[in-house]
């Protein structure tokens, strides 16, 4: 026996949208764990910068100082402008830990606001990434400290920054 006609068709429509649902749940979880995508993408920057400036190994690379406020206020007033400026860019600055976590992907981060940020600020943050969940298990939220690393993209109001170290 044949199946009805009108049952092929809501069989084909029940595919159609289940293939959609899937595509479409693959994409958010592909966007929510961008930051692991972005994190080879940055190291392979950073691994072309070293190796096109032989004479300074990655550790030694000079960092550009940036005043976190400034920095922020960059992405603020032209996030296209900042971006272009920073990214893949060694970095340091000095900011307030807003909260210390973990990614959906395991990958340990900070949450930072500027210095002089009031109790309950809500701008624009950075969202340092780091290797290793050690390099953070002796910081505080509230703390003060200054960071070391590559400038990534903003996205959602928080200013990525991989291959983070802190130095002080």
């Amino acid at each position: 026996m044949k199946p009805k006609k009108g049952g092929e068709r809501k069989l084909k429509k029940k595919i159609i949208i289940g293939v959609i649902v899937f595509i479409v749940v693959v994409g958010i979880i592909g966007a929510a764990s961008g930051g692991d995508n972005n994190t080879s993408t940055t190291n392979n920057t950073a691994t072309e910068a070293t190796n096109n400036n032989q004479s300074q190994p990655a550790e030694e690379q000079t960092a550009t100082t940036v005043v976190a406020t400034d920095f922020i206020a960059e992405f603020d007033k032209n996030q296209l402008a900042a971006e272009e400026k920073y990214k893949g860019k060694l970095i340091e600055f000095t900011a307030k830990i807003k909260n210390i976590s973990e990614d959906i992907t395991g990958t340990p981060f900070l949450s930072l606001e500027p210095e002089t940020a009031e109790e309950y600020y809500f701008g624009t943050t950075i969202q340092c990434f780091f290797k290793e969940k050690s390099e953070l298990t002796s910081l505080e939220n509230g703390q003060v400290v200054t960071l070391r690393g590559t400038a990534d993209t903003q996205s959602l109001g928080i200013i990525g920054v991989k291959s983070c170290q802190v130095v002080q």
